[in-house]
């Protein structure tokens, strides 16, 4: 087998060996030294016995082949293939190995013999060669390199290595009094820097994380495969969970009132994915830990981590153990799905039940009990001063209830030291089933449907104990609904629309007792609206929309970002783009705006009033400065108009400056860095005491294979 795909390339790179010039002797014939181009092609044509030379022991390489020298060569040639009866298929119930299909022929070796024997088939049948017969050999050699192409794809391996760096710093921690803040917030959300009084420089803050992900496939059958994902790594173990915003960014020693904190940076291992895939005539089913998402507003994955590329934590797929069947009829698409979340390692833990900025339990979380922005006793609203805190020296000083990080999750306490006590009351998702309907191509005309019942840990107190505002916060089923479609009208309009109903029900909670009743807790003031549209005119882009999320819902989605926080809740208003592409490569120059307020509906059961405003501004450019090398220049601006501590209002402002690089090292890999200069502006309302200003430094460089 090795032997005729070694003649096979042999001769038809001798097709090419036209114009040879004589060199001194060193390889088969001597006006074919070893180092030139076409020594390889003649040595496997003269071992072959295809070529033997001239009586002076020249190839004759300055000299054309005639017609019939070429044909006596490939009588050689057609003499070493072998039998029917030796080209019977190979034995793969093994697996191949690539190194074990190495140097075998290829379809093009076979293919290449074809024409050579059809060109040339005048002079062999003169020189006596049974053509029936080679078409015979070569049909039978076809049936065994197809076999083998087939062995080499049976098990693929694929994988992603990422090496990451993390630096952050602070350089302005004064919160007035000489007292300094406790730390910086990054875009995350997250706490870095932290410890009161010091300020901080790169290098004392300074982590290197590694992540590998190694992806197998193995096709059982032309309808049937494998496939998993396995990573290593200590990346993971640094976010915590690729579902919540759980665990730190910043190690810190217990001082006074504040217990001490570690990053994880453990080196651990888990499996991403572990599915097996197939189809049964017009259904596509399944089966095993399997990578799901539905929409923005029903089931989509947070993203934890602004600073690095990840596709765990970019590509919005939850993981999850259990089957989904699918069936297509035309342009209509209709799947079901029945799954489990908890426990997965880096998705779901059920210890995510109660959640505190001092816990590193962590799940995915769905559902309301109240609203999230908690304020003092319970009431809603944005709130600056409206807590004292402590610090480690004894002083003491207020602070209020900013939100940061997704506040869709579990009702926690409050702030070591007395912060706001942040959340929604949300439920960790143990298990979920459901379907979705689409209809059309995302293209053109797109219409869809979702249906989701997610189910939980059996009804308890609240953290806060019953007969409070937040008995309301323990049920164990949550409902999700939402329709969702596009339309691209003419060759440059396009309108986009969603609407999601988060439900709550089950066993709950109601003034200390366990109420068994299926019938919905919260049925209203639970929805989402989202509507957009955009003009997309040559190199320009303009959109824009209007969105109104209600207090009380909370899918287990990924829908929007401002600022450090996700997944805002309680807002509604509109928001707007602008895009101009300078070339093909997508650089480009943009602005967008975003300008919310409370939707008044939740103000007592902490939701925010028509005074609470959320406005957020972001221009950026994206340019390249070559085939391989671009840079990033972009700022965002949040401003928030909240309730001052004694009376009036107050507009904290938090902004990040990004300037950032990336060069692509080759097809497969590429390096980045990212300086994010962080400035918050409490304007002395003491919205947050982590007012301090700083930076983090993340380098990446990623290799795909």
């Amino acid at each position: 087998m090795k032997r005729a795909s070694l003649v096979a390339s042999a001769a038809a790179a001798s097709l090419t060996l036209t114009a040879v010039p004589v060199f001194a002797q060193g390889g088969p014939f001597a006006d074919v030294p070893t180092d030139h181009w076409a020594y390889s092609a003649v040595d496997r044509l003269q071992k072959q016995g295809v070529v033997i030379g001239y009586p002076d022991g020249t190839y004759g390489g300055k000299r054309q082949m005639t017609r019939y020298e070429f044909a006596i060569a490939i009588a050689r040639l057609l003499d070493k293939l072998p039998t029917p009866q030796a080209a019977t298929p190979p034995d793969l119930s093994q697996y191949a190995l690539k190194s074990d299909l190495a140097g075998l022929a290829k379809q093009a070796d076979v293919d290449t013999l074809r024409k050579l024997v059809q060109e040339f088939q005048t002079e062999l049948t003169t020189l006596g060669v049974d053509l029936d017969a080679v078409k015979k050999r070569l049909d039978a050699l076809d049936a065994r390199v197809k076999a083998l192409e087939d062995a080499s794809k049976r098990v693929t391996f694929s994988g992603t290595v990422s090496a990451y760096g993390r630096a952050n710093n602070r350089f302005k921690t004064d919160i007035g009094n000489g007292k300094s803040a406790q730390s910086v917030r990054d875009a995350s959300g997250f706490e870095v820097t932290r410890g009161f009084g010091s300020k901080g420089s790169l290098l004392s803050d300074a982590r290197v994380f590694n992540d590998l992900d190694l992806g197998i496939t193995g096709h059982l059958n032309e309808k049937t495969r494998a496939e998993a994902i396995v990573n290593w790594g200590n990346y993971l173990n640094f976010l915590n969970s690729i579902a919540s915003g759980a665990g730190f960014r910043s190690d810190r020693a217990a001082v006074g009132a504040y217990p001490g904190q570690r990053v994880n940076q453990d080196q651990d291992q888990t499996v991403y994915k572990a599915e097996l895939i197939g189809d049964i005539g017009a259904f596509h089913w399944e089966a095993g830990r399997m990578p799901v998402q539905f929409t923005p507003y029903t089931l989509k994955l947070l993203d934890v981590d602004y600073y690095f590329d990840n596709d765990k934590t970019d590509s919005g797929n939850i993981p999850m153990d259990g089957g989904q069947i699918a069936f297509k009829f035309g342009s209509v698409n209709i799947m079901g799905i029945a799954a489990k979340v908890d426990p997965i390692k880096y998705v779901s833990n059920i210890s995510g039940t109660t959640f505190s900025t001092q816990s590193t339990g962590y799940g995915l979380y769905a559902g309301a009990g109240h609203g999230a922005y908690t304020g003092l006793g319970g009431t809603g609203g944005l709130q600056a001063g409206a807590y004292t805190t402590i610090a480690p020296d004894g002083f003491a000083f207020k602070n209020g209830n900013r939100p940061v990080g997704s506040l869709i999750r579990p009702q926690g306490s409050t702030d070591a030291g007395g912060g706001a006590p942040l959340g929604n009351g949300a439920m960790p998702v143990e298990q979920l089933g459901g379907g979705r309907i689409t209809f059309g191509n995302v293209k053109n005309l797109f219409i869809g449907a979702s249906y989701l019942a997610f189910s939980g840990p059996s009804a308890s107190a609240p953290v806060s104990g019953s007969g409070s505002i937040f008995d309301n916060a323990s049920f164990n089923r949550v409902f999700v609904y939402g329709a969702d479609g596009s339309w691209l009208i003419g060759q440059h309009f396009r309108i986009r629309g969603e609407y999601s109903k988060s439900d709550t029900g089950g066993e709950r909670i109601e003034n200390g007792q366990i109420n068994t009743d299926t019938k919905k807790k919260i049925t209203s003031h639970n929805d989402a609206a989202d509507a957009s549209a955009a003009l997309v005119f040559g190199a320009f882009e303009i959109g824009g929309g209007y969105r109104q999320i209600a207090p009380y819902f909370a899918a287990p989605g990924y829908w929007l970002r401002l600022g450090s926080l996700y997944n805002p809740t309680d807002i509604k208003g509109p928001f707007g783009r602008l895009q101009y592409t300078f070339n093909k490569k997508g650089a480009n120059i943009f602005g967008e705006v975003h300008d919310y307020e409370g939707t008044g509906d939740a103000v007592n059961n902490g939701g925010l009033s028509n005074d609470d405003k959320l406005k957020n501004y972001r221009v950026g450019i994206n340019a390249g400065l070559g085939s391989a090398s671009d840079v990033l220049l972009g700022y965002e601006r949040t401003e928030y108009d909240v309730s001052a501590f004694g009376g009036g209002r107050v507009r904290p402002t938090e902004s990040f400056i990004n300037l950032g690089a990336g060069y692509k090292t080759s097809n497969n890999s590429n390096v980045k860095v990212l300086y994010q200069i962080i400035q918050y502006d409490d304007k002395g309302s003491q919205f947050d005491f982590n007012n301090g200003d700083g930076g983090v430094l993340a380098t990446q460089f990623q290799l795909k294979f």
